[in-house]
């Protein structure tokens, strides 16, 4: 499928839903069964739109979250601002740079009158505006530690790094996992981190 405007696929939107679960199901169930195939997701043509979407919200979500997320990131700091995920447009002419991460299941367009609402799911939004202060925020503390390399401090460094993260899921989400925070920590080091490690710092 190439990315032009001709292949863009418009959802049925209702006013309110901002949720990429919710956006992927306002698609026709052909279309579903399109973007499952185009990101390699098994599905099978007898199961409805909630089922197909549940799956592809999730593999999407990953993909934000490790290969699509520089793409996401530039295009998002091109943004007004990293908190508004509804925006009018008078045609697809206007977002062009859109396209391919429309066709991707990132972004999502739907009429409205006679004009277009492009649509970014909150959870697109803040898991790459989470990654970007987490970034920020980390790159903050291992550069403090690079100024004391001693081996005292080093264990004094992930526990602030593990800490920083489990606040910031907390406030986020209202809950963390251990497996969550091994895969953040296995992002940024080379140098595995088991979750018993992780209990241990974080008691």
């Amino acid at each position: 499928m190439t990315n032009t405007p001709e292949n863009v696929s418009f959802i049925k939107w209702k006013d309110g839903e901002t949720e990429l679960f919710d956006l992927l199901k306002g698609h026709t169930k052909a279309d579903l069964l399109e973007l499952a195939e185009s990101q390699s997701v098994a599905v099978r043509k007898s199961w409805n739109k909630t089922k197909i979407s549940a799956i592809l919200s999730e593999k999407i979500t990953e993909l934000a979250e490790t290969i699509y997320h520089p793409v996401l990131k530039e295009v998002l700091e091109r943004l007004p601002d990293r908190e508004t995920n509804v925006y009018r447009v008078s045609d697809l002419s206007e977002i062009v740079g859109f396209i391919p991460l429309i066709i991707k299941g990132f972004f999502f367009v739907a009429r409205d009158g006679d004009g277009i609402l492009l649509l970014i799911p909150e959870d697109i939004l803040f898991s790459v505006k989470d990654r970007m202060d987490l970034d920020s925020e980390t790159n903050e503390i291992l550069n403090r530690g690079t100024a004391r390399k001693a081996p005292s401090h080093e264990g004094d460094r992930k526990a602030e790094l593990l800490n920083s993260w489990k606040e910031k899921s907390l406030a986020i989400y209202g809950n963390v996992s251990v497996a969550h925070l091994q895969k953040i920590w296995n992002r940024y080091f080379d140098d595995p981190v088991s979750p018993e490690e992780i209990r241990q710092i974080l008691n």
